[in-house]
């Protein structure tokens, strides 16, 4: 595959579909799962091939339709237990962003983010990210994979997520509109005046984040966040402008309790999550 393709490098953000299911757990007990923070996202640099340019290369038919990834890492979870998977459209696979990648912030990828060769799928949900991929398979229907056909599903409010099955619900793709405060923390108490807000606003393929609101009062009112001027334009892997919006400065008078205009009221874009943990390797997950 080396040296037959054109290497390509690109930054990417990868998120959990479980992104602030600790939230989600505060309003529905949701068994079994990890009930992760805001922390579930991670940006890298990644290296590898095109998969648009490796499809290309092999020609699939037509009625090929959804390109699956198989990876040797059995999961006891699954019932019966059998080796993680999972596939997106071929309309997806052939956007050209999607990388089989070996490589992570200029170095050989580490077995903990999936190497030797792992799939990197931005602006999908991570786990269609498959790691240690070992097959590719082209298809006329989505993977029947465990954690594809019966995890990873968006049920109805209604559905018992311990009886659902294989198809029941929606697949989960692209990632949803998810935004947080990271700084100052939950519950924290601040001093009257002006207050700095961090944290990150992140949709999934194509769906830019053009501007950012805040509420200082509970929902009452909202102003348009100051995105500052050190955040510049930036672009995502396929061209489009990315998905995430720089940390955010707003100007509240919390003596009145009244939100005051932004400094600055245009909207930028920036690829990355915070700043300083924007190519950290130890923040990866699946």
């Amino acid at each position: 595959m080396r040296g037959q393709f054109a290497q390509r490098t690109l930054t990417a953000t990868l998120q959990c579909a479980g992104n602030r299911r600790s939230g989600l757990i505060k309003v529905r007990d949701i068994p079994g799962e990890a009930p992760w923070g805001p922390g579930a996202t991670s940006t890298a640099e990644w290296t590898g091939v095109s998969l648009a340019e490796v499809l290309r290369a092999v020609q699939p038919r037509e009625e090929a339709t959804h390109v699956t990834f198989d990876a040797p890492d059995i999961s006891q979870i699954a019932e019966p237990p059998q080796s993680y998977g999972g596939s997106v459209p071929r309309t997806k696979a052939l956007a050209g962003e999607v990388l089989l990648a070996w490589a992570m912030n200029g170095q050989p990828l580490p077995p903990v983010h999936g190497g030797p060769v792992r799939v990197v799928v931005p602006g999908y949900i991570g786990a269609r990210s498959v790691k240690w991929v070992e097959r590719i398979t082209l298809q006329d229907h989505p993977s029947g994979n465990y954690f594809q056909a019966t995890a990873y599903r968006l049920l109805p409010a209604e559905a018992n997520a311990a009886a659902a099955g294989p198809g029941d619900g929606l697949s989960l793709g692209a990632v949803a509109v998810n935004a947080d405060i990271l700084r100052p923390d939950d519950g924290a108490v601040l001093n009257a005046g002006a207050a700095e807000v961090t944290g990150y606003a992140f949709a999934g393929d194509d769906r830019g984040i053009a501007r950012v609101d805040v509420s200082v009062d509970g929902g009452r009112s909202w102003c348009q966040a100051d995105l500052g001027e050190e955040a510049g334009p930036g672009r995502g892997a396929s061209g489009a402008p990315s998905s995430m919006s720089p940390p955010g400065r707003l100007r509240s008078s919390r003596e009145h309790g009244t939100p005051q205009p932004p400094r600055s009221p245009s909207p930028r874009f920036i690829y990355g999550i915070r700043r300083d943990m924007s190519t950290t390797p130890g923040h990866g997950f699946r």
